[in-house]
């Protein structure tokens, strides 16, 4: 009987572990050349195209901060169509404390602006939260032109691009933290693996800030721009519709492109809000950011990088995000939006539901096990009738 027990509990807890899925990202891992296209559901306009998953119930703001929602999609063309919802505010930008920022930056990185600040108000950011952690859920990605290929084993183009962001934060004054852990393949499983590196990262490092580097997979020409006359590529920022900090990820996405529209036109491309997680639920200040495409060079990405870097340090760090007047409750406006953490319910539902199941499954192992075959039909036709019973008296009250 303790051996039955044993092996019933057993049973359970494998099934428990593996029926339940937990979702961390939603990748389509197609074939190279082949991305999904996203038109205008009025006019039949292109919108933009992405090599990750699209999904009915996404969000997508433009460039020019025009709100829309995925309300079809054909996985076997790779073809969605999306409505337009509204006009976005993004945050408002101080610009002369942003000039000011940027002097600073140039002339001393950050400490000689937080040395300002104090000087001025007596305080600034806690040196603690100065860091910035990165690196690359699927590090294998590379820059065919520069790398030779799209995907690298052992090491990828945009550990390199990664690295560079990193020296970009430190010459801002910023720490840069950078785990180059590989964590191939790039399939289902990566960000799973890249999981255990961001959590290390933040026990062991004591950092609240986490970048993931990645580059999208669509032809050149949706990601080529000039930056201060230089070529550079344009980044993508990536919201997980489904994690508990859905709300401080978009308030931090929305402040960077702000912040970039205002210092460094045409380096934030818009912002993707796809199906998953992407480990964003491990701190509110959590981003995906796409280095541009693995058909252009990786020089494009680097310097891309670097600004980047200047980008997220000045709307992080910076103080120049004005604050917004509260209503007469007393809440703040923030950016306006639709579907988002409501849809994550579903992803918890189902998990519930699993959970549920396994535990049922669970226990009609144990009943087989404990009574052997010839007693177990008889105890689940007992089972079945109390179990209506219950549902009975529940009906009447």
């Amino acid at each position: 009987m303790k051996n039955r027990l044993s092996l019933c509990l057993v049973i359970i807890l494998i099934l428990m572990v593996f029926s339940v899925p937990v979702v961390h990202g939603d990748d389509w891992y197609g074939e190279y050349g082949k991305y999904y296209r996203v038109y205008d559901a009025e006019n039949n306009q292109l919108l933009f195209e992405t090599a990750r998953e699209v999904s009915r119930g996404d969000q997508y703001l433009s460039g020019d901060n025009k709100m829309y929602h995925i309300v079809r999609v054909n996985t076997k063309s790779h073809l969605a169509y999306a409505e337009f919802v509204e006009e976005v505010q993004l945050p408002k930008v101080n610009k002369e404390a942003l000039q000011k920022v940027q002097l600073a930056l140039k002339e001393g990185g950050l400490a000689a602006l937080i040395l300002a600040q104090e000087g001025e108000e007596g305080g600034g950011e806690e040196e603690q939260d100065r860091r910035v952690g990165i690196y690359a859920t699927h590090s294998a990605e590379s820059y065919t032109p520069t790398d030779g290929s799209e995907s690298i084993e052992g090491g990828g183009g945009i550990l390199k691009v990664a690295e560079i962001l990193k020296n970009s934060f430190d010459n801002y004054g910023v720490e840069g933290v950078f785990d180059n852990t590989s964590h191939e393949p790039h399939d289902a499983g990566a960000y799973k693996r890249s999981r255990r590196t961001a959590v290390q990262l933040m026990r062991d490092q004591g950092i609240n800030t986490l970048i993931d580097v990645h580059r999208d997979a669509v032809p050149a020409e949706a990601y080529l721009t000039e930056i201060e006359g230089e070529p550079a590529s344009k980044v993508r920022l990536v919201i997980g519709r489904r994690n508990q900090n859905f709300k401080a990820n978009e308030e931090l996405a929305m402040q960077v492109k702000a912040v970039a529209d205002e210092s460094r036109p045409g380096l934030i491309k818009d912002i993707f809000y796809a199906k998953g997680d992407y480990n964003q639920d491990l701190t509110p200040r959590a981003m995906l950011v796409e280095m541009g495409t693995y058909q252009h060079t990786r020089q494009r990405a680097e310097k891309a990088a670097d600004y980047l870097a200047e980008v997220v340090t000045t709307a992080l760090f910076g103080g120049i995000i004005e604050e917004e007047a509260a209503d007469e409750e007393g809440v703040a406006p923030g950016p306006q939006r639709t579907g988002g953490v409501e849809e994550s319910n579903t992803g918890s539902g189902t998990g519930i539901i699993g959970l549920i199941a396994v535990i049922a499954i669970g226990g009609f192992a144990f009943l087989f096990l404990s009574s052997g075959g010839k007693e177990w039909k008889s105890k689940f036709s007992n089972f079945k009738q109390e179990f209506a019973n219950f549902l009975g008296r529940r009906k009447r009250k």
